[in-house]
């Protein structure tokens, strides 16, 4: 296959979508009642180019958490609810809101439905009505909130601290590592890395129906492509890759804090982080790579990381790529650091290119449209 090397900007975007409801002790209705609060299957935005990376379908089985929201508080008080004003938007009753409604539940998605068990009734909450509520004014314009992530149990719910407390969403997704740990000798395995993933519903009706999460991304995709730019004799120029890893100190976790706006200081905070090796490709016989070829993705397998781009580490501290070849018969190990020029961005699958050229390797990272990459950094969503 022959080989061209492009160049374009590219502006992905990471989309954060949301939503909210409430927590007592009512009779239960029927699991398809419309009394009850129902959750549609979930959707999943999806860059065309992610696909091979991500999960562009909902996963049958999967279990997300919800925070919901409706009735906020008193001003002032910490147990009377202020029951007029239930219709309000999110912006004017998030200072005084509680999760009412739902309080880190899990839901299950069994393939066509989602399911949960609120409150161990054996069966799905009630939106809020006179009959149970007669405090309640006019319910069927109240505006409920709701704030889902996947998988539940991959993330911490930092704020708020129960089911009865103020606080806007403040959640915490952390990788499945260890912070201690030596780099050349901690083996990592990219299987254990969930798809994380997060979703906001504002201002739901109970007459709109069903709630509907579009979750995102918020890990960075990343595979490996091998390019031999070498031209001539086949025996001569062909390049044998044996082995590729990635190390160093990754970044190990985020906390989503939406009580800011996604353009504010502060919406994401990444801490920690979790040291060890990636092996990508190990093969003794090795990966035979012919002059004006190349071949991808290698190891069969993207890596699901962490970009930090608010300090500008992004996949973390001292990250380095190591490849092992033989080239006309010598054996030789080249290794790379990210180019300052990369800047990947959460939602976004990237290729790593180990390209070859006579004696010199060299690293780019291109977006998953075999384009090269040059730009990057935070866009500008706004949660309303």
């Amino acid at each position: 296959m022959n080989i061209q090397m492009k160049q374009r900007y590219i502006l992905p975007a990471l989309l954060l979508l949301c939503s909210a409801c409430q927590q007592e002790e009512w009779a239960q209705p029927e699991a398809d009642s419309p009394d009850a609060i129902h959750f549609a299957a979930p959707v999943i935005t999806v860059e065309k180019l992610t696909r091979s990376t991500f999960h562009d379908a909902f996963p049958t089985g999967g279990t997300f958490g919800v925070l919901g929201y409706c009735v906020p508080y008193q001003r002032g008080s910490n147990t009377e609810k202020d029951w007029a004003s239930g219709s309000a938007n999110w912006g004017n009753k998030s200072g005084n809101a509680f999760p009412d409604v739902f309080f880190n539940q899990a839901v299950t998605y069994n393939g066509s439905a989602c399911t949960y068990d609120y409150n161990n009734s054996g069966g799905p909450r009630k939106w809020y009505n006179t009959t149970e509520n007669p405090a309640a004014t006019s319910p069927d314009s109240y505006r409920y909130t709701f704030f889902a992530y996947y998988p539940k149990d991959g993330f911490t719910v930092e704020s708020p601290a129960s089911a009865t407390t103020r606080g806007v969403p403040k959640l915490t997704f952390t990788m499945p590592f260890g912070e201690t740990g030596d780099v050349a000798t901690t083996t990592l395995n990219d299987m254990q890395t969930p798809d994380a993933m997060v979703s906001v519903v504002y201002n739901h009706l109970r007459t709109t129906g069903n709630v509907g999460f579009n979750f995102s991304h918020i890990m960075t995709g990343l595979g490996f492509a091998v390019n031999n730019y070498n031209y001539g004799d086949e025996k001569k120029e062909t390049v044998t890759v044996k082995r590729v890893t990635l190390s160093g100190h990754f970044t190990r976790s985020i906390t989503i804090d939406f009580s800011k706006n996604t353009n504010e200081e502060g919406f994401y905070t990444y801490s920690g982080t979790y040291p060890g090796t990636y092996e990508i490709y190990n093969n003794e016989t090795g990966l035979a790579v012919a002059p004006n070829s190349s071949v991808s993705p290698i190891g069969d397998k993207h890596l699901l990381l962490l970009s930090n781009a608010t300090d500008g580490t992004y996949f973390g501290k001292d990250v380095e790529v190591s490849v092992e070849y033989t080239y006309k018969g010598a054996d030789k190990t080249a290794t790379a650091e990210r180019p300052t020029q990369f800047q990947p961005r959460a939602g976004v699958r990237y290729t790593a290119q180990l390209n070859f050229v006579g004696e010199t390797f060299a690293l780019n990272f291109i977006a998953a449209d075999n384009e090269f990459w040059e730009d990057g950094g935070d866009s500008d969503v706004s949660i309303q």
